[in-house]
C-alpha cells in the first residue's frame, strides 16, 4: 500500500501530524504552534499562531517582511516532507516513491512561486535540502521510538498543546 498524500485512517493521520511536529521542532517553528488536534479535519490538525500567518506589515521592512514568509514557507516545505517521511518510514517501514516525492514537490513550487515569488531553481534547492536533512531524521532509531511514544500520546489525549507537544518532543534535542 502506498501512502498519498491524503490519511487513509486515524493512524495515518497520527503519524503524519506527529512528523510534521517533528518538523516544527528540527526547524525552530516551535514558537508559531499553538495545538494539534487529532479530531480536526486534515488540514486543521495543526492549529498555529497568528504569527504563521504573517503576510507583511507596512511598518516593518520589505526585507524583514519578505524574510519571514521565507522563513514561514521552509518551515511548510519541512512539515509536508516530514508528513510523508513520518508515515511511509517510521509508520510502514517504505521508502518514499518518486511519484509522492514529486507530487510533494509541486505542491511546494505552486506555493514557493505564489508566496515567496521564488524561481524554479531556488525551490528545488530548498526542497532538495529540507528532504535531505528531515530523509537523516525520520532514518534515525531514536527518533523513532520517540515518534511511537508521541503518537501513543496523540492516540490517548487525542489534543494537546504547545506545551505538552514539547514536553513530547523534547528529547530530539539530545539525539
Amino acid at each position: 500500500m502506498g501512502v498519498g498524500l491524503k490519511y487513509v485512517d486515524e493512524e495515518d493521520k497520527c503519524y503524519g501530524i506527529a512528523g510534521m511536529a517533528v518538523a516544527i521542532m528540527v526547524f525552530d517553528g516551535e514558537n508559531l504552534l499553538s495545538s494539534i488536534s487529532l479530531e480536526a479535519p486534515a488540514n486543521e490538525a495543526m492549529e498555529f499562531t497568528s504569527d504563521f500567518y504573517f503576510s507583511g506589515n507596512p511598518r516593518l521592512s520589505a526585507k524583514y517582511s519578505w524574510n519571514k514568509l521565507l522563513e514561514h514557507y521552509q518551515l511548510s516545505i519541512g512539515m509536508l516532507i516530514a508528513n510523508i517521511m513520518c508515515r511511509n518510514i517510521v509508520l510502514h517501514h517504505k521508502p518514499i516513491s518518486n511519484e509522492l516525492k514529486n507530487l510533494a514537490y509541486r505542491y511546494v513550487l505552486e506555493e514557493g512561486q505564489d508566496v515567496c515569488s521564488l524561481e524554479k531553481d531556488e525551490i528545488k534547492a530548498l526542497f532538495d535540502k529540507s528532504y535531505s536533512y528531515l530523509y537523516n531524521i525520520f532514518n534515525h532509531s531514536g527518533v523513532q521510538n520517540i515518534i511511537f511514544e508521541f503518537v501513543n500520546q496523540i492516540k490517548l489525549k487525542k489534543s494537546l498543546s504547545q506545551k505538552e507537544v514539547l514536553e513530547n518532543l523534547q528529547a530530539l534535542g539530545m539525539l
